[in-house]
């Protein structure tokens, strides 16, 4: 048991009306009395002796069965849980309450698959009620989270851990050297608690020697006699000059009277030099509420922390924030975070990283068991606002409580509480970290005809913001490490040749689900300016405007006349060899024109164009084999289309048209690149 179990107790989210929080019988006064001050082990001793006298009272033997099974639950215990829960799905299977809370035990334990079983029946005992298709989720949701796990790495921090809860952890110096915790470990300041049947948790503390390398044995807080009381203290944070630590201090007991009694309360204390201030409280809430986990914002102007003060809770344990004032010098004024943030169930321990971003447990249904660590990444904005809780998922989460989280100055490492199995005490600290796998954007630039590979061929890439370039090797090849989350336009050039591009994105890539140094490829294309670049467009007969399926084709020609923003282009049109040649000149310089009013249209300065008709006077060559459409026959490469050539066909009317067809085609062919964009091009 420790402080974290207790206030958990203080604030029990409402299931079901057929379930109870006390027997109140005259048999059962002292064992409900022991529950509702927390002393669990004492409550058990009493429920089993008020068990032997309930006779034949079968309602009263399932409620104190019940209250055993919590208790054992508060204690830990699952396996005595486990029993006493077994009975009672045996004497009231009806009751669906027993199944949702063996659910939830069953998930504590990591068995999701007998858990989903459990809430099903509650489910099908309580259909009205929305949690229980959210527990049955949740079970399938930890399955897959386990199955494949975040690329975190957790470890037991074996130096700082004690056989008692040790957990909390605090970065205490701007080197990150020193770190604070909370342990109720043997040595604590303090008399055993005896309401709460622990000893008194305190601060303790542990430094990195010189080489960094190595954490001191913990020790009580140097200088810290006015902290450390004989109260319970811990589980707090330090402002931005790591100079003022704000923390939680709970009282109890007989002694608790002398401050006004029980409860938690949060305080805050200067360090000047090897000492500690005397604590000064910070009043939020009436005395007789829990205020505990502070954390502040790295500006100081707001603080977040938990309570269970219940005008306006969503129920159990809520995240609340308090406006820092000026006038008072202290934080007031705190407002419930709302049901964005907080849930009927419980949110505790808050933690601000450096980026703003929200960090918190709760045991809201949607967890993989007890406690679970969430983000609420920060809106954007001045004004303190968060997105939705987000699951931080397996290994950072477990079947247990996952909590107090902070990260270590600067790094995405840092440390974590947790009773998962595999510890050394009743909680433990660990410390994780994702080690960021590399991403490589390699490719390779080469000759779009003859795919041979271009070796000194700039490669420039743009992200929007940044912008670097790398060079071909004589492989043609390029490589360049590149981050997670961006998305870049990659252009490539090189003399005599067409500017190519292409595109990467690492922005669908999770940096902590990639775990292995992973490698992007994308490969560039170049066309060579040597040869006219030739476009199969095909126009209505006898008509200047083409068929709309060459559309496309079009629009290939806006994206090189994009890609090559200087280059002023002659468009030429084409004719095969029939007709007179005055009506193929006109109705081919018609038809360059129609391309270049239709790249007009699509945004291309008319100053970059120039229409030119060819008639049927420059036969084509072909620059590679072609494939007939019709005819299926290739035409070789090199290939002159001349009418002696053609003519050769005249047996083969589909090899004849072939032939023909081919010669019909729109060029471009680069006249300069003395063309300078004007601002409103930017974009084209």
């Amino acid at each position: 048991m420790n402080l974290r179990k207790i206030l958990l107790t203080l604030s029990i989210p409402f299931i079901c009306v057929q379930a109870w929080t006390q027997c109140d019988t005259k048999i059962t006064a002292k064992a409900d009395f022991a529950y509702s001050t927390n002393s669990f082990g004492a409550a058990i001793e009493e429920y089993d002796k008020a068990l032997s006298k309930a006779g034949r009272d079968k309602a009263l033997k399932s409620c104190i069965q019940y209250q055993i099974a919590r208790c054992h639950l508060h204690l830990n215990d699952y396996k005595n849980a486990s029993k006493e829960f077994k009975k009672l799905l045996k004497n009231l299977p009806e009751n669906p309450v027993f199944h949702y809370e063996y659910g939830n035990l069953l998930k504590s334990e990591g068995l999701y698959e007998e858990a989903k079983e459990q809430f099903k029946e509650y489910v099908a005992k309580a259909p009205d009620d929305e949690r229980g298709p959210m527990a049955i989720k949740s079970c399938e949701d930890a399955i897959a989270f386990i199955k494949s796990p975040t690329c975190h790495k957790v470890e037991n921090m074996k130096v700082w851990n004690s056989k008692e809860s040790d957990y909390s952890p605090i970065i205490a110096d701007k080197k990150g050297t020193e770190v604070y915790f909370t342990s109720n470990r043997a040595k604590s300041t303090g008399k055993e608690n005896q309401l709460w049947d622990l000893l008194n948790e305190d601060f303790w503390s542990s430094k990195k020697d010189k080489k960094g390398t190595k954490w001191s044995t913990p020790e009580l807080l140097l200088g810290g006699e006015t902290v450390n009381s004989t109260f319970s203290e811990g589980s707090g944070d330090m402002d931005k000059k790591f100079s003022t630590l704000y923390f939680s201090r709970c009282f109890g007991g007989k002694e608790a009277k002398k401050e006004g009694g029980s409860g938690c309360r949060i305080y805050q204390v200067k360090q000047i030099g090897n000492k500690w201030d005397v604590p000064v409280q910070i009043a939020l809430f009436p005395d007789s509420f829990v205020c505990v986990h502070p954390t502040v914002s790295g500006d100081g102007k707001y603080m977040i922390f938990a309570s269970n003060y219940p005008d306006g809770s969503q129920g159990g344990m809520d995240l609340w924030m308090a406006a820092y004032n000026k006038k008072e010098k202290s934080f007031a004024n705190p407002v419930n975070m709302g049901p964005g943030i907080n849930s009927p169930a419980h949110e505790m321990f808050p933690y601000l990283k450096a980026d703003g971003s929200l960090y918190m447990s709760s045991d809201r249904v949607s967890g993989l068991g007890g406690l679970d660590l969430y983000v609420c990444p920060k809106k954007v904005g001045d004004k303190p606002a968060f997105e939705a809780p987000e699951n931080l998922k397996y290994p950072l989460n477990s079947e247990g409580d996952d909590f107090g989280i902070v990260f270590e100055i600067g790094k995405e490492s840092g440390y974590l509480s947790s009773n998962r199995k595999g510890g050394r005490g009743h909680d433990d600290i660990y410390h994780f970290e994702a080690p960021l796998a590399k991403i490589l954007l390699t490719g390779t630039v080469r000759d779009i005809d003859t795919k041979e590979v271009i070796a000194g061929a700039t490669v420039k890439f743009d992200d929007g913001v940044n912008k670097f370039e790398a060079t071909t090797d004589a492989t043609g090849f390029y490589k360049k490490e590149i981050p997670f989350g961006v998305g870049y336009k990659i252009v490539a050039s090189k003399k005599d040749y067409y500017d190519g591009e292409n595109k990467a994105s690492t922005h669908e890539l999770d940096p902590l689900k990639v775990c292995k140094d992973t490698n992007l490829v994308a490969d560039i294309f170049l066309k060579t300016q040597k040869v006219d670049l030739e476009f199969e467009i095909q126009f209505v007969f006898d008509k200047c405007f083409p068929f709309q399926e060459f559309n496309d084709t079009i629009d290939v020609m806006v994206q090189i006349l994009n890609e090559n923003p200087t280059m002023v282009a002659e468009i030429g049109g084409h004719t095969d060899s029939r007709g007179t040649h005055e009506y193929n000149m006109t109705l081919s310089q018609c038809r360059a024109q129609a391309i270049v009013d239709s790249l007009i249209a699509r945004g291309i300065p008319k100053e970059r164009l120039v229409a030119k008709g060819y008639g049927e006077t420059e036969p084509r060559v072909l620059h590679k084999d072609f494939v007939g459409p019709d005819s299926k026959f290739t035409f070789p490469k090199d290939t002159k289309l001349t009418d002696d050539y053609i003519n050769g066909f005249k047996g083969d009317e589909k090899k004849f048209e072939d032939a023909h067809r081919f010669n019909r085609r729109i060029h471009m062919h680069k006249i300069s690149d003395a063309y300078v964009p004007k601002k409103e091009d930017d974009n084209n």
